[in-house]
């Protein structure tokens, strides 16, 4: 076993920590690119989300005035029986 010298030494432990700084780097940029991808899944699924809920509400307006209608149309039709018959007993 050969003893080092002090610069020996030190250029070794600098060696270490260029590589541990290296793989740090690394890491943080594949955490980077994860939140970047992360990023456009989400705007991704907000805007398939926005759509479909612009979807719902045109289906909840249609299925409204459907309601509408009917009820309206059921009214009438209550009211004109309503007429025929007071009308037939006053004929």
């Amino acid at each position: 076993m050969q003893a080092l010298s002090d610069d020996q030494h030190i250029a070794a432990v600098e060696a270490k920590v260029d590589k541990l700084e290296k793989k740090l780097d690394d890491g943080f940029a594949k955490v980077d690119q994860g939140f970047v991808n992360m990023q456009a899944q989400i705007i991704s699924t907000e805007r398939a989300l926005r759509g479909e809920i612009v979807t719902a509400r045109s289906d909840a307006r249609a299925d409204f005035r459907t309601l509408i209608a009917v009820t309206f149309g059921l009214w009438t039709a209550t009211v004109l029986a309503v007429v025929a018959i007071l009308l037939q007993h006053h004929l």
